[in-house]
């Protein structure tokens, strides 16, 4: 807040730096300034004294005075020029994905970037028959995620690079032929020997850490002080690499139903043969799964 004889000493410099401008031109053009002329005026009115009462723009409780007719007075912005952004804003969420059902928690770094962990769980069976061979499969989805979540143009959309990390997802398979009950492997018929009955297992398991990149639209955290409900939506992978497929046949083969020329899977390279040719087929499959497809949409709640 300024003293009112500052700006009264501010108003009296301003008309001075006119009064001496007329002054100039007056005399350059040779006229001879008179009293009422601006650089008298100017002079008379430095020598008059202050007046004993408050100019009429102080009022007596000693409140910001009025600013005098002309002059505008700086003012505050309506909100602070910056913010503390790291960990201000917090908030949950849930979300469902091919890494299964997901619930993360998220704050802030900055304007711009957001900080998200979430873990992901999802458990499934199926049970069948697929070349003569009885399994039941179990799918089993276990693993940790976290991003980061990068606003360029500080809206909706988002670029989240991050890391999938303790990755226990895993497909596995048990399975059997019954004796006497045929099956195939790489075209080839065999029978299931009553001896040792013929018994599969297979296993597809991931890497344990592997990076992420997903883009999406959506914000964990809005920034939009009203604003507590997100519904977010991305679309990525995770770079598993190509997950190896154990494929295990264990038993006794024979030629016919009746237990013809009987022989033990390990000992026959020719049956061997056949289930490496079989399992490279499905590992030509799980090619595909290197870059692992993440779509993901849930919703999500600031505090």
């Amino acid at each position: 807040m300024s003293h009112p004889i500052l700006r009264m000493c501010v108003a009296v410099s301003a008309l001075g730096a006119i009064s001496c401008s007329f002054a100039q031109l007056s005399s350059s053009s040779g006229a001879s300034p008179t009293a009422d002329s601006p650089a008298i005026a100017y002079s008379s009115s430095r020598a008059l004294p202050y007046p004993e009462a408050p100019p009429p723009n102080v009022d007596s409780a000693g409140a910001d005075p009025a600013p005098p007719s002309g002059l505008v007075r700086n003012q505050r912005p309506a909100y602070a020029a910056s913010r503390t952004w790291l960990f201000a804003e917090n908030g949950v969420g849930a979300f469902a994905s091919p890494l299964g059902i997901g619930v993360g928690v998220a704050t802030t770094l900055s304007s711009s970037l957001n900080v998200r962990a979430a873990g992901n769980f999802f458990g499934y069976s199926l049970s069948g028959i697929n070349s003569g061979v009885d399994y039941k499969g179990s799918l089993g989805f276990r693993s940790i995620q976290a991003s980061i979540d990068w606003f360029p143009w500080h809206k909706s959309f988002h670029v989240s690079p991050g890391v999938l990390f303790y990755n226990q997802n895993r497909v596995t398979v048990h399975g059997g032929v019954e004796a006497g009950q045929s099956f195939s492997v790489n075209g080839a018929t065999y029978y299931s020997g009553s001896a040792d009955p013929v018994t599969l297992y297979g296993n597809v398991a991931f890497r344990h850490i592997s990076p992420m990149l997903t883009a999406g639209w959506g914000n964990w955290l809005p920034r939009k002080r009203e604003r507590h409900f997100s519904f977010p939506i991305e679309l990525g992978f995770a770079y598993v690499g190509e997950p190896p497929l154990t494929l295990t046949f264990t038993g006794v083969v024979c030629d016919t139903p009746a237990d013809v020329n009987c022989r033990s899977i390990d000992s026959d390279p020719t049956v061997q043969q056949n289930i490496d040719a079989e399992r490279k087929k499905y590992q030509n499959d799980l090619h595909y799964l290197r870059f692992y497809p993440i779509l993901s949409t849930g919703v999500t709640y600031r505090f």
